[in-house]
């Protein structure tokens, strides 16, 4: 069935709002299982990162798998975190509710949907396709593996640990002695995911000019990655926040690469957002600001505060012109500053064009404008003569 791209950019965006709307919901079974812990808290921030980029690149490139993997890493890491705290507050709960089993259930299994796509963004990436044809039986076979660890957790685990004494409704005893080679297959997804790295960076030997540099962070949060994982396999004890800080490495490349190198053409997009997020965020400080200081300075004389909601929305109605001027042309400078350099370049030229009276100068002048800003291979200027 044909899905047309506007439908596909609709869904990626509903995909950090399914988060959102599972994140809370997790941090307020969290919290009332009182175990909110700076971990969990970090995971969950971290994951939001992977839904934000993938939407971002699923919205402009609805074709392309990375964008769609990223997110779904983020979906289902928010699944797993909210399946986990179901089953703990229905485990601390003294009546049944529904679907405790369930959620034990999900939670033993779901974490591999959120491994799965990281490691194929990273086989993946950038293209949306593998690096050659030779990579497809690997592909396959990582797949497989992934499948076959997933079911060993959903069946042959009885239940999903001590902290959370519910059955699993879906346990096969006889699959019980696989599963107790949990650290065996995960050391098994470490080298898969180190095979992705090696295709990544076969990628990156094959390729010159910006796609090497957009290829760069990504090889490098790959190699990170990779590193930590055996790390924490050498020395298990103390490396969970090494982990976390790993993981966040992989989305925030894939973000140095959109905003530095234009990877994917979602630069406008980018730019945009941090204008406008900037720019709501100030205005909506700016507002509430304005409006306790004015209701504690007016009220004694008014004995209202009205005056002060009406002042404070005059207020930001005027800041609103040269504060998103200014938000812009901060953003331009840090993350886009050829734009920035090239838009200083035509002012200037500007300011001079109208001093300028010799026509050779100025013709020389503006070849070096075009030159310096748009930085065609050739570009010539050609004038018709006048008629006498």
């Amino acid at each position: 069935m044909y899905v047309s791209d506007a439908t596909l950019r609709r869904a990626a965006w509903a995909m950090p709002v399914g988060y959102a709307g599972l994140g809370a919901a997790s941090a307020a079974l969290a919290i009332a299982n009182g175990v909110l812990l700076g971990e969990d808290l970090a995971l969950v921030s971290v994951f939001f990162l992977y839904t934000v980029v993938g939407t971002l690149v699923a919205s402009r490139h609805p074709r392309n798998p990375v964008g769609w993997l990223l997110s779904s890493a983020g979906l289902f890491a928010a699944a797993t975190f909210v399946s986990g705290q179901y089953a703990m507050y229905a485990a601390l709960t003294p009546e049944t509710l529904p679907g405790s089993g369930l959620a034990v259930w999900l939670s033993l299994w779901l974490w591999m949907g959120m491994l799965g796509p990281m490691l194929y963004t990273v086989l993946l990436f950038p293209s949306g396709h593998l690096p050659s044809r030779r990579w497809r039986p690997a592909s396959w076979a990582a797949g497989m593996v992934l499948g076959i660890v997933a079911a060993i957790f959903a069946l042959g685990t009885p239940a999903s640990d001590a902290s959370v004494p519910v059955a699993n409704p879906f346990w096969i005893p006889a699959l019980t002695p696989l599963y107790e080679l949990a650290e065996a297959s995960f050391i098994l997804f470490v080298a898969l995911f180190g095979m992705a790295v090696a295709g990544l960076v076969a990628r990156f030997l094959r390729s010159h000019g910006v796609e090497r540099q957009q290829l760069k962070w990504i090889v490098a949060a790959g190699v990170l990655m990779v590193t930590v994982l055996l790390i924490g396999i050498l020395f298990p004890a103390g490396t969970e926040w090494a982990w976390i800080l790993s993981v966040v490495t992989l989305p925030a490349a894939i973000g140095v690469a959109i905003l530095r190198y234009r990877l994917y053409d979602i630069d406008l997009l980018i730019n945009r957002t941090l204008v406008y997020g900037a720019l709501s965020a100030a205005l909506l400080a700016t507002y509430v600001l304005s409006v306790l200081a004015l209701s504690a300075l007016l009220r004694p004389l008014t004995g209202s505060g009205d005056l002060a909601v009406a002042g404070s929305t005059l207020a930001v109605v005027a800041a609103f012109g040269p504060l998103r001027a200014r938000l812009q042309r901060f953003v331009d400078r840090r993350f886009y500053r050829a734009r920035y350099d090239a838009d200083r370049t035509v002012d200037a030229f500007a300011a001079r064009l109208r001093d300028q009276v010799d026509l050779d100068a100025l013709s020389g002048e503006l070849v070096g404008v075009v030159h310096d800003t748009v930085r065609p291979a050739h570009a010539s200027l050609w004038l018709r003569g006048g008629r006498s």
